[in-house]
């Protein structure tokens, strides 16, 4: 199993770095500043903070969790909410206020700002890094809200920016800023990062292999979208997979040393004392195939260990409070203070190639990666070999199944757990199949995070003219948002 205790901590974040923001909504940087007109600071002091704040505030940060629970793989095990009825798919306008400021006066100003410092051909390897983690950055933002401020964003002189389309223009032009960034990766470089980059320490070459799986995922996001040619979407991101990660060994993981200020994200589950618990989804899900990831997943029902029994209970959203002690917990394998945290896996970038090679080639050509999916999470996770190969060997053929793309995406969804990433799948496939929860304040389960009150007060003519509903109901499918959200071929799925 992996050992959460072997951290090396040239890599490491330090105490001090994290301090500042150990919950999901806090920030590492300034944002009580004027976003147009930051403190200057080398790209070598700015480089272990944007990292930092990409994966722990921008990736797992507040919006991505909302969508886990959305995705039943964690439930709320309680009447209500205090604020935000999540659980019941209701958001505030002012609740993603910060994760806009987030995005925009923090991240992708830091970013601009390094680019700028840099000289692009002496100092490649910044330049590009930069410029990376700003692509990615714009594409996150723009799966999470629609059509967003891009063009004229980070522009001092234009206060109130308009709205962009998520292709061509968005998509478009970060799919392109990947290529650049990969590019002057591979440049020689008069400076290179080293222990101030808490990924990689300074291997470039890993950079550039992350930057390819993170371009083929968004690739292949657009397959389904309107408008989209699915066979060209599926081989550029076969192209892209040809340069990414090439084993678990490439795996991308953020490493914590636990402790105060310095903690995963994700020790939040812990940390509420069970308010949020594992869900009845995730649970049914594992023991309906006798599935070895559950008691990695899942923590035992502490009332049935007293008796010697190992029981692993789930609770569904809108059901009635089950007492603590007979609900699960989401598995400290994922949640321990000093936890590494996911960044992207082999096991997701198999899983993306399985997918790809459904679309142009059909479900025989999809199994192998498929199931070198299944067997690369397991692995990571350290399941036993034995346990490994009865469950791959008792995964029937694709070509044998009605629906191929709904298994990959089953398997997918439990390798990435506990992030962002099945929300999205779910938006372009419609799998897993979930049923939302009943008498919610939606009717569905939202595909966007609502419009920032921030946005409302100051850039509301844009808003408007964008399309975005910017009330409730703009959290689900209407107008442009999540324009890529769509129905995947029935030749895909075994429709007719």
């Amino acid at each position: 199993m992996f050992d959460m205790k072997k951290i090396p901590m040239a890599r490491t974040v330090s105490v001090a770095l994290l301090a500042v923001f150990a919950g999901g909504c806090e920030n590492f940087l300034d944002v009580n500043t004027d976003p147009n007109a930051p403190v200057n600071a080398r790209v070598d002091v700015r480089l272990p903070a944007v990292v930092t704040g990409m994966v722990h505030t921008v990736y797992y940060g507040d919006p991505g969790q909302w969508t886990v629970e959305w995705m039943q793989q964690t439930s709320y095990n309680r009447d209500s909410r205090g604020y935000d009825e999540l659980q019941l798919y209701e958001v505030q306008d002012n609740s993603a206020n910060g994760a806009w400021s987030y995005h925009y006066a923090t991240m992708l100003n830091e970013l601009k700002l390094m680019m700028e410092e840099v000289d692009p051909d002496a100092d490649a390897a910044y330049y590009g890094l930069a410029k990376f983690l700003s692509a990615w950055v714009w594409l996150h933002t723009t799966d999470l809200w629609g059509p967003v401020p891009f063009t004229e964003a980070l522009d001092p002189a234009v206060p109130t920016p308009a709205y962009d389309d998520q292709l061509p223009t968005i998509y478009g032009q970060a799919l392109a800023m990947m290529d650049e960034a990969v590019a002057s990766m591979r440049q020689t470089s008069r400076r290179m990062p080293g222990a101030n980059d808490l990924l990689f320490g300074g291997d470039m070459s890993r950079w550039a292999k992350l930057a390819r799986t993170v371009q083929a995922r968004h690739q292949l996001r657009l397959a389904y979208a309107p408008g989209e040619n699915a066979q060209e979407r599926a081989q550029a991101a076969l192209s892209a997979l040809g340069e990414g990660l090439t084993s678990t060994a490439d795996d991308v993981v953020f490493e914590y040393p636990g402790g105060a200020g310095a903690r995963n994200p994700l020790w939040r589950y812990i940390d509420r004392n069970l308010l949020f618990t594992a869900s009845g989804l995730t649970v049914d899900m594992l023991k309906e195939r006798n599935d070895p990831r559950l008691p990695i997943m899942v923590e035992p029902a502490v009332k049935d260990m007293e008796g010697g029994q190992v029981v692993y209970r789930g609770h569904y959203n809108a059901d009635e409070p089950a007492p603590d002690s007979t609900i699960s917990e989401v598995g400290h394998f994922f949640t321990a203070e000093d936890a590494p945290l996911n960044v992207a896996s082999f096991a997701d970038a198999k899983f993306t190639e399985a997918e790809a090679r459904l679309i142009l080639s059909g479900p025989g050509a999809a199994d192998a990666p498929y199931r070198e999916g299944i067997r690369a999470i397991m692995e990571k996770w350290g399941v036993d070999a034995a346990d490994i190969d009865a469950y791959v060997a008792a995964r029937p053929m694709l070509a044998s199944l009605p629906n191929p793309l709904e298994e990959i995406i089953r398997e997918k969804w439990i390798a990435n757990y506990l992030t962002i990433e099945p929300w999205n799948d779910w938006r372009r496939t419609g799998f897993p199949s979930i049923e939302p929860v009943p008498n919610a304040f939606l009717p569905a389960i939202p595909v966007r995070i609502r419009t920032p009150e921030s946005e409302l007060a100051s850039n509301s003519e844009n808003v408007t003219a964008s399309g975005v509903d910017p009330g409730l109901q703009g959290m689900l499918f209407s107008g442009p948002s999540v324009w890529w959200g769509g129905s995947p071929p029935a030749n895909l799925t075994g429709g007719n």
